[in-house]
């Protein structure tokens, strides 16, 4: 009997310690808007909750209201999550000022941690308001140039052997001698001519102008950026830039349509269709310099993690973000499952990036992408940073679409709206 009741003891001592094991777990809510980020926040759940002796709860927001329902809740003190996944552009949750920001700035515990020399700064430089960093960036997103090697070699140029982007559009008007049904078959170029957007968006960043001044005051006036609007009508004239068409860019690309494009790692699978028929040969490439010497490089998308003012422990939650940012192992998976270049430069010498590529005659891609990375340009952001990019969207369209106001007025437009526009919120 004595026996009996002593393992029963015991049990119940067991069980009792468990529980309270469990009670101790400290609830951590995540909410993210990215389906591919949250099906991998799953997979790695257990290891996380083991780790840091967490209850991760992640949550889905849809993109279009996470905003709106993170202020709600926020204001309410009631059922706010610890961490947020969000997007990069157009994020409307950052500022300079950080009683503005919806999170916290990020300085003191990424300083502690020597983050910023491990990954690339240009990244950074994205979630960088002022002088605060507001979040961890997921991945790299470097561009390469994907060619269609078979289609510029038979109008006799080896994009290979192209260095700047001027030598590519005054290279790309051989192409123009194809035709089918009496317009160009070929085209050196998709862009959504929206703006400072898609292939614009990354050509602009090579060449080191700033719409943003370091105090946050528009900057389209500037010389430097006058003068790549300049080069880009030059180039807009060759005739060698079609749409960037969304739905259809695979197709294009396999038809010979677009016989080039800026790929960054999450667009590249777009040329997969191509490359299984093989009827062109397919290749890729760093992209040409804006002027010879620069760096050749940009980044585009993606998204961070970031802690929402209010949030209990914040030290131990930024261990909990940078760990599910830029845990090696995970990191060396997210490539394997996804393709996206790691933003973390002691791994980029892996061997597991050396590997031949069959979709573009065994050109060792990532190792491509990586040197792409490893040039990816700092932008000065700041707080209307987004919104000026679509006033200057809408100045954009006046003179290259419609034509009803010049390029001067383009630029003075611009200036001027975004001017007023600030001193308004201010």
């Amino acid at each position: 009997m004595k026996k009996i009741t002593l393992a029963l003891c015991l049990l119940f001592t067991f069980i009792l310690s468990f529980a309270q094991a469990n009670q101790q777990k400290r609830i951590v809510k995540l909410w993210t808007f990215a389906e591919f980020n949250r099906e991998e926040l799953v997979k790695r759940k257990k290891d996380i909750n083991q780790k840091f002796n967490i209850d991760l709860q992640i949550v889905m927001v849809a993109q279009n209201a996470f905003v709106q329902k993170l202020q709600a809740v926020m204001l309410d003190g009631k059922d706010a999550p610890d961490i947020i996944d969000w997007m990069i552009e157009s994020n409307r949750i950052l500022s300079s000022d950080p009683k503005k920001s919806f999170i916290i700035p990020l300085n003191e515990y990424v300083e502690k941690s020597n983050l910023l020399s491990e990954v690339c700064e240009g990244r950074f430089s994205w979630v960088t308001y002022g002088d605060y960093i507001y979040g961890l960036p997921h991945d790299a997103h470097p561009p390469v140039l994907m060619y269609n090697d078979s289609i510029w070699k038979k109008a006799g140029v080896d994009v290979a052997k192209i260095e700047t982007w001027d030598e590519f559009f005054e290279e790309s008007k051989k192409l123009q001698l194809y035709k089918k049904n009496g317009k160009p078959a070929h085209y050196a170029l998709p862009i959504g001519n929206i703006g400072l957007s898609d292939s614009m968006f990354m050509i602009w960043q090579q060449s080191g102008s700033q719409i943003l001044t370091k105090d946050g005051k528009p900057n389209f006036d500037s010389p430097s950026f006058i003068e790549f609007l300049k080069k880009w009508d030059e180039w807009m004239n060759t005739g060698s830039m079609v749409i960037w068409d969304w739905g259809n860019f695979a197709q294009l690309i396999d038809n010979g349509t677009y016989a080039s494009y800026i790929a960054v790692d999450w667009w590249l699978s777009q040329s997969d269709l191509a490359a299984k028929k093989g009827k062109y040969e397919l290749k890729v490439r760093s992209l040409p310099a804006y002027k010879k010497g620069m760096k050749s490089s940009a980044s585009w998308g993606g998204s961070f993690l970031a802690i929402p003012k209010g949030t209990k422990e914040p030290e131990k939650i930024y261990d909990i973000i940078e760990y599910i940012q830029y845990e090696p192992s995970n990191l060396k998976a997210r490539f394997l499952d996804r393709g996206m270049i790691l933003p973390l430069k002691k791994l980029w010498d892996d061997n597991l990036f050396n590997k031949n590529d069959p979709r573009f005659g065994n050109a060792k891609t990532a190792k491509i992408q990586i040197e792409s990375a490893k040039n990816i340009p700092s932008v000065v952001s700041g707080d209307y940073f987004w919104e000026f990019l679509y006033i200057f969207g809408e100045q954009y369209a006046e003179y290259f679409e419609n034509r009803t106001i010049s390029f001067d007025q383009m630029i003075k437009n611009t200036q001027s709206t975004a001017l007023q526009r600030m001193n308004r919120r201010k």
